[in-house]
């Protein structure tokens, strides 16, 4: 007990060292921009670099950045001379500066830390570009041990802060940090937030990804027979459009790397349109199309050189990517169409190429009603095993075990998707059952599974409409609000973790990506703009983004996404 209570008292003298050590030096440091070695498309990490250190090297209370403003105009710092120069403009107590060397996809960080005495610590990294901001995270925690001591490091790793973005209301009792609305607390205020330009379509499907290999995100947006890919620099910037058949109705579309190259493939599955066909088809505006739904038609878009080939075209089934149990890694699977019920009762499969063609091959077990665009699975924790999340054909989250029984079904409505398809109330030979064919199916919005923090303690990513007209019509698909939900699964039922603030117009499709190659991850939401109350005001895509800063819960980054 002693010698507990020795070791006690020792580590809380050394605590003190280092405060007073922080408090003498300001306890404060600038960070500089980075120099670039390597091709002009990485340019950005002149200013991502520094940007991303910064947050990791920050502890509340004692090693904190001096304000933006002192190191505006403060340009490279290359050598330990020019770094005291900058220190003296910055008032900091400590300079941060250093290079970035890029060869292929493989990147060399080089930081350095320079104090007013010109003492100078180093740290060096090899990683991918794809990896630099888990390997950002490294260099942050060992220049704080070599600055500070371990206890710098491992104090910050226990302790955690607000909310990711001040545009989430994050469920929390603890007042002293966090709140539950932050909306509340920072009142008058908008908060971190991006937005683009109006864009002239109703996008109802959104993909990010470097699609064309040069190191930056693009994004594609899904008409409803055009797929159109964006560059967002100071504004949405189109690059190329590829147009479907006109008696083609685009559905869904997701991301895959094929040929695992590095670089991903886009998978867009749609239907045909027939006015003979006994279904229909609404699109976003309300009008109604006749299709077959049995007549699925899908295509595996290429987009290197900044311009769409197909790799796969009028593939006769449906076509969507899940992650699959054991391993979590990304699987093309599909299904095809039927005229009865609307999805093919003989299942759903992997899909793989076969001399040359993509076909349908070993069945998936999926509960019935379950089809390949509506689920998605929530990894274990260690505490709870994997479990199926899925939006039933009345939009309601359903959370199943890995032997697919149902363990737990929301009472709210989830998903929202805007593109559904509607069955004949006549169909014959068969009775009609809104358990098993309901009036519209609206193929089922993207859900993500997220572990933010890296905890194993899966979050799941899910659309929450807002509407009043909603509740009474089924068909209504203009919604005036919606949000973004994470939830977590503790066995018995879903609970709130945190969710955006109300968002303007109707949501169509999200990501957890970097949209506008800034290195920060945000949370990407792709919208409608609402029509108004009496449907005259004309719709328009825009894209919003929320920067998360996943260092204020936990210094383990980067997040782990699952799609």
């Amino acid at each position: 007990m002693t010698r507990v209570i020795r070791t006690a008292l020792l580590l809380c003298i050394t605590l003190l060292f280092v405060t007073q050590a922080l408090a003498a030096d300001g306890g404060s440091y600038a960070v500089a921009p980075f120099v670039v070695n390597g091709p002009a498309s990485f340019s950005y990490l002149e200013k991502a670099v520094p940007s991303m250190l910064s947050s990791r090297l920050y502890r509340k209370g004692q090693f904190e950045p001096v304000p933006d403003t002192a190191v505006l105009g403060l340009g490279k710092v290359s050598n330990s001379s020019s770094a005291r120069q900058a220190l003296q403009k910055t008032g900091a107590g400590y300079m941060v500066w250093g290079d970035v060397t890029v060869i292929g996809q493989d990147a060399l960080i080089n930081a350095h830390v320079t104090d007013k005495s010109g003492k100078e610590w180093n740290r060096q990294s090899k990683t991918q570009v794809n990896n630099m901001i888990a390997s950002l995270q490294g260099v942050a925690d060992g220049l704080t041990t070599e600055l500070f001591g371990a206890g710098a490091v491992q104090a910050a790793a226990a302790s955690s802060s607000g909310p990711l973005n001040p545009n989430m209301v994050q469920n929390q009792p603890n007042s002293g940090q966090v709140y539950l609305n932050p909306q509340i607390r920072y009142q008058g205020m908008d908060g971190a937030r991006l937005r683009t330009q109006h864009l002239p379509f109703l996008a109802r499907g959104m993909a990010v990804g470097d699609f064309n290999g040069d190191g930056k995100n693009e994004i594609a947006l899904l008409d409803k027979n055009r797929l159109y890919m964006y560059r967002w620099t100071d504004r949405m910037e189109k690059i190329a459009e590829y147009s479907f058949s006109k008696m083609q109705l685009a559905l869904t579309v997701k991301t895959i790397d094929l040929n695992r190259d590095g670089v991903p493939e886009l998978v867009v599955s749609s239907v045909g349109i027939e006015a003979s066909s006994s279904v229909t088809i609404r699109d976003s505006g309300g009008a109604s199309l006749f299709t077959r739904a049995e007549d699925a038609y899908s295509y595996i878009l290429s987009f290197k050189g900044n311009r769409f080939t197909e790799i796969a075209s009028r593939l006769p089934f449906y076509l969507s990517v899940v992650r699959m149990p054991p391993d979590y890694r990304p699987v093309l699977v599909g299904q095809k169409g039927d005229s009865h019920s609307i999805f093919s009762r003989n299942g759903a499969y992997e899909v793989e190429k076969e001399n040359g063609r993509y076909v349908l091959s070993r069945r998936l077990n999926l509960p019935k009603g379950v089809n390949i665009f509506s689920f998605t699975w929530l990894p274990g924790d260690g505490k709870n095993p994997p479990v199926m999340a899925s939006i039933t054909n009345h939009e309601k989250l359903c959370v199943r075990g890995e032997d697919g029984k149902e363990l737990y079904t929301s009472q709210d409505m989830y998903s929202g998707s805007s593109a559904g398809i509607e069955e004949s109330t006549s169909l014959p030979g068969f009775g009609k059952s809104n358990e098993v064919i309901p009036d519209v199916y609206y193929v089922p919005m993207r859900m993500i599974a997220a572990d933010f923090d890296k905890n194993r303690q899966w979050e799941l990513l899910v659309n929450k409409p807002i509407s009043a007209a909603a509740q009474f019509f089924s068909s209504y698909r203009d919604f005036p609000e919606c949000e973004i939900h994470a939830l977590t699964w503790d066995g018995v039922g879903t609970n709130l973790l945190w969710k955006t603030r109300r968002i303007k117009g109707t949501v169509t499709d999200f990501a957890v990506s970097d949209p506008n190659n800034d290195g920060v991850t945000d949370l990407v939401v792709c919208l409608n703009t609402h029509t108004g109350v009496l449907g005259t005001t004309a719709s328009k895509t825009v894209l919003v983004a929320y920067p998360l800063d996943f260092s204020k819960t936990n210094p383990n980054t980067p997040a782990v996404i699952s799609e």
